[in-house]
């Protein structure tokens, strides 16, 4: 995947800057176009407000946006000293729409974005925003969390089902990362349903052994062809196959191999106002102990044949 032009959604808090860091270095890496987003909330009328009141929150208003427009301006500085091309795009409304209009407008191959959500025990919070841009967005999701490094990422894991849609998310991980850097890829393998009954009956009458193996070795076989196709990626990659629910494997792969993105398809479609990402790929954001790159099933990237919100 080519990127050309990176969207990047900017409130201009700490994690809105460290995706801006990480989308800066991408940015540098191919040599792409930033359009920095800055969603602008409507003034909400208040009810039996005074005239001196409805001034003096006029007067509020008026230096918030000045200083957000401060801001954005020494943002815009910053990068240009790198020698990248930026703009700006301010404007009022719902913030996940507002990107999403932007990045469709724009032919944004990628949208980056910060979440002030936390990783817990067992759930990661998005935060309403990353949602909405996640469910709104025309092209791939970058959603950065924890700490970002100025730098493209190096330690990538990409989910697979040997499906059309693992194999995007493994080319587009790959453009995202430390070039020659080398991508772990993980299979979650389980066994069908109804299997448990093997072990009722008796190994004697059905040796469940037999369908594990059946099972093993098709996903092997798959594995194999997929390493061999691998070639033109620019990237070593490895394989593991490991038994369990889907969403678990890769997000507990990703916390023992210390990655800092991982990478999933969606089988989801585009519909009028939402992005169905299907229930692995919805588990592993909200568990994620790193930063997730969510590519879309249906013309990943060519955001030109996608309606506007």
């Amino acid at each position: 995947m080519k990127i050309t032009t990176i969207v990047v959604g900017v409130d201009l808090s700490g994690p809105s800057d460290q995706a801006l860091d990480r989308a800066i270095a991408l940015a540098q890496l191919h040599g792409a176009k930033l359009v920095l987003v800055h969603a602008q909330a409507d003034d909400a009328p208040v009810a039996g407000a005074t005239n001196e009141v409805l001034v003096q929150l006029g007067e509020v208003s008026a230096a918030v946006r000045a200083e957000e427009a401060k801001r954005l301006a020494e943002r815009v500085v910053a990068i240009q000293a790198r020698g990248l091309t930026v703009e700006t795009k301010s404007r009022n409304g719902p913030a996940g729409e507002v990107v999403a209009q932007v990045a469709t407008e724009r032919h944004a191959e990628l949208i980056v974005v910060g979440t002030h959500g936390h990783t817990g025990i067992s759930r990661f919070l998005l935060g309403s925003v990353a949602q909405s841009i996640l469910r709104h967005a025309p092209c791939d999701v970058l959603v950065c969390r924890g700490t970002s490094a100025p730098s493209p990422f190096s330690r990538p894991l990409v989910a697979t089902d040997f499906s059309p849609a693992a194999a995007r998310a493994l080319e587009h991980a790959a453009t995202l990362t430390v070039p020659g850097a080398p991508i772990e890829v993980v299979h979650a393998w389980q066994l069908p349903a109804g299997s448990w009954g093997a072990s009722i009956l008796g190994a004697g009458r059905f040796p469940w052994s037999t369908v594990r193996d059946a099972v093993l070795s098709s996903a092997k076989e798959q594995a194999d062809k997929l390493l061999a196709s691998s070639g033109n990626l620019g990237h070593p990659i490895h394989i593991e196959l490991i038994q369990g629910p889907p969403a678990s494997v890769i997000t507990h792969a990703a916390e023992r191999g210390g990655h800092d993105l991982i990478a999933i398809g969606t089988h989801g479609h585009r519909g009028f106002r939402r992005l169905l990402l299907g229930s692995v790929a919805e588990s592993t954001i909200r568990h994620a102990p790193c930063s997730v790159l969510v590519t879309h099933s249906e013309h990943a990237g060519e955001t030109s044949k996608f309606k506007k919100v």
